[in-house]
């Protein structure tokens, strides 16, 4: 009778299942679940890795966060000496969810644009000196691309640069006046021995420019109250930070608290949307 017994409960146990078993089934279950339909994921900007053609041949590669809207405003990022477009990551998602479609490129020799189209090695030397107007070439290969794209107003384009970057960013918009606003961090009035920006900004007239630069760099500090005396226009704005460093690290730069010390990217953003929103807003 007891033999008997211990069959019938053996039985009764493998149909019911173990606690175990039972688990791992509803876990299984669980991680395969569908998500819920009425759960709306936020929208997240996704940068699309583009190559853009030059004049001679160089392989521009960019980062490019298509716009959500018709009509949108366009950003075109350059970055400073020796950094690469991803410096600008974060203020392009930012700015792409914001409504603006965003270009960041690698300036020719660095990042991934170090290749011409045979294959051939692109580099950049100081002490072999550097042509601007390939540069500027440059500049107006990210702007075309930028004018193609669906969804993108071209009268609705601006540029910001970071040092050198901030110099082709003036001198280009300088010679092309469809080119709405600028932002110029830590610019000079002639990197290089070459690349000369007073004459772009008298040239550049009373389109919006934001100056930007931080008193521990201290040429750039002096050099963007040069460009503002140097400005043909009233809409030069100037806001030049106790410390911060040079170029794009005055986006991350941190007080004693690790705080951002400054709100860097806020101040660009309202100064692009009243140059590039300004329609929309008034409609």
């Amino acid at each position: 009778m007891k033999y008997i017994a211990i069959i019938a409960l053996a039985v009764s146990l493998a149909a019911c299942g173990s606690p175990a078993a039972n688990n791992s089934a509803r876990n299984t279950s669980a991680a395969n679940a569908a998500p819920s339909p009425s759960v709306v994921p936020e929208f997240q900007a996704k940068a699309e890795t583009v190559t853009i053609d030059t004049r001679d041949g160089v392989k521009l590669v960019g980062s490019f966060y298509k716009p959500q809207k018709p009509n949108s405003p366009a950003l075109l990022l350059l970055h400073e000496w020796t950094a690469n477009r991803h410096v600008y990551d974060e203020f392009a998602e930012r700015m792409n969810k914001a409504g603006y479609a965003v270009l960041s490129i690698d300036g020719r020799g660095f990042g991934e644009s170090n290749k011409k189209a045979d294959g051939s090695e692109v580099k950049v030397d100081l002490n072999k000196g550097i042509d601007p107007k390939l540069l500027l070439s440059d500049a107006n290969s990210a702007v075309e691309f930028l004018d193609k794209q669906e969804n993108v107003d071209a009268n609705k384009i601006g540029i910001v640069g970071a040092s050198y970057g901030s110099s082709v960013a003036i001198m280009y918009a300088a010679d092309h006046p469809k080119i709405a606003a600028v932002v110029l961090l830590s610019p000079g009035v002639n990197y290089f021995n070459n690349l000369p920006t007073v004459p772009a900004i008298k040239k550049y007239g009373d389109r919006p420019v934001l100056l930007v630069a931080a008193e521990d760099d201290k040429d750039s500090a002096a050099d963007v109250r040069k460009l503002k005396e140097a400005s043909a226009g009233e809409n030069a704005e100037v806001v030049v930070y106790g410390d911060g460093g040079h170029g794009t690290a005055i986006f991350a730069h941190k007080d004693a608290d690790n705080n951002a010390a400054h709100p860097l990217a806020d101040l660009m953003q309202k100064f692009l949307d009243k140059a590039l929103k300004a329609t929309e807003a008034s409609k």
